[in-house]
């Protein structure tokens, strides 16, 4: 029986800074978002202090809606939709920014400059107390100080000394192939504020409420404080692109056993018109990010 992977303890300042993915093997596979400290994530665990949810797109589609967690490092955006109908219900209970503990899958957006935008899609959103808090941030802090170890020795090609499971060499091998010139000191003032917030010295601040628009993203500095300027209205092509990608789903959701279209014969047939890989998933993230489509099964597509 297949299990879920276990969720990776990380700070925002470091999937801020994740711009690769890795596919993973299998029936069913995987998209890993890979971050320059060691981690392949499939999924994620997070603590702070997440804002109200706004809706995301308009339309008389299933609704899907987006906050902001902020921790000690910065900040992500955390979605949910109505395929994730209890992460959804206990994002909209965020009415003022509360202090909670997030598990999620990352989801990597690409704008058309080709700008990274990785947010979190909730599967669990978990009120807790200011203790329960510091406590979740130490135990993020020490693992991801772990983990450095890991990825230093893999760099370094010495043994990884005590021996850590196959999950975490794989992060780090992942992480020093894809970022051969990222080390510690790109986290070096985070886990300084992390490390401050565990000791009780500086509590979570509140937020306010997102804005409209892209999430923010990149590593966590001044430019991230400020929202992305509003994109361009869509083109004639651009929205019949989109249209097309759509009708694509709807075509292979309905000849399909499961009533789910599958993201490689979409990319495939996509393919086959003229459309590049790099393009189809910038077009499906797109789409995903303002809930024209879900994918309530991983690898596995339908319209929202």
């Amino acid at each position: 029986m297949p299990t879920r992977e276990p969720a990776w303890r990380l700070f925002a300042a470091e999937l801020v800074q994740a711009t690769e993915t890795e596919q993973g093997t299998g029936e069913r596979p995987v998209t890993y978002l890979v971050s320059p400290y060691g981690a392949r994530i499939g999924r994620a665990f997070l603590a702070g202090r997440l804002s109200g949810a706004d809706r995301v797109g308009t339309g008389d589609g299933p609704p899907f809606y987006r906050a902001r967690l902020t921790d000690p490092t910065g900040e992500i955006p955390v979605t949910a939709g109505s395929y994730q109908p209890r992460a959804m219900a206990a994002l909209l209970r965020v009415t003022a920014p509360s202090t909670v503990l997030v598990v999620g899958r990352p989801h990597l957006y690409r704008g058309r400059e080709g700008t990274a935008f990785v947010s979190i899609r909730a599967e669990g959103i978990a009120p807790v107390d200011e203790t329960e808090y510091r406590r979740a941030v130490g135990e993020i802090l020490a693992q991801t100080l772990d983990r450095l170890d890991v990825l230093a020795a893999i760099r370094a090609g010495t043994p990884v000394d005590p021996p850590v499971p196959e999950l975490w060499t794989a992060g780090a091998r992942a992480s020093a192939a894809r970022y051969p010139s990222a080390n510690r000191e790109g986290l070096a003032d985070a886990l300084r504020s992390a490390l401050g917030v565990f000791r009780g010295e500086a509590p979570p601040a509140a937020t306010p409420p997102l804005p409209p628009g892209p999430p923010p993203a990149g590593p966590a500095t001044d430019r991230r404080r400020f929202p992305p300027a509003p994109a361009p209205p869509r083109t004639e092509a651009q929205r019949a692109e989109e249209g097309a990608f759509l009708d694509l789903i709807d075509e292979l959701a309905e000849g399909s056993v499961d009533g789910y279209a599958d993201v490689r014969d979409a990319f495939a047939r996509l393919a086959d018109r003229g459309l590049s890989t790099d393009r189809a998933e910038e077009l499906l993230g797109r789409l995903e990010t303002e809930g024209a489509v879900e994918e309530p099964i991983v690898g596995k597509l339908r319209r929202a």
